[in-house]
């Protein structure tokens, strides 16, 4: 069995106390147990500006209130971007001089920069014209194929 280090461990009979342990034996050697001064009490002087009031807080809850992550109904959707799938689709099916593809094109540009929705209706909205912008293009390039023979 290992027995601690000498040193002032507390007394087992007066725990106001401190007791001399020699590795061994408890000695005869006792000392005032150290106690823990309280902190000083600072006190603080808050002076307030003289301009307008304002709270954090009521700003931070109507940020909330706005927020999709909160539960907000405020679902917008994208105009730019339904444009964008629909001069798309179209563009797949009629699309002799590539007017449908070049509408597609500038619609998913419009989507992707100025979406118009909010919250998650936005990503929403950002994504479909990034895949409408892609399909408008891909049939532009087919049909600048059929009329310049590029490929």
């Amino acid at each position: 069995m290992t027995l601690p280090a000498a040193g002032w461990f507390p007394d087992p009979q007066d725990t106001a106390r401190l007791r001399w342990w020699d590795g061994h034996a408890w000695g005869e050697a006792t000392r005032v147990l150290p106690r823990e001064a309280p902190e000083p009490v600072v006190s603080v002087l808050a002076a307030m500006p003289a301009g307008p009031a304002f709270s954090v807080e009521a700003s931070a809850r109507t940020v909330e209130a706005r927020s999709w992550a909160y539960g907000s109904t405020d679902r917008r959707f994208c105009v730019f971007a339904v444009l964008a799938v629909v001069a798309a689709i179209v563009s797949l099916v009629l699309n002799p001089w590539g007017l449908c593809s070049l509408l597609g094109i500038a619609a998913g540009l419009l989507a992707l920069v100025r979406p118009g929705a909010t919250g998650l209706w936005r990503v929403v909205g950002q994504s479909i014209g990034a895949s409408a912008l892609v399909l408008a293009v891909a049939t532009g390039v087919v049909v600048a194929n059929g009329h310049l023979h590029l490929f």
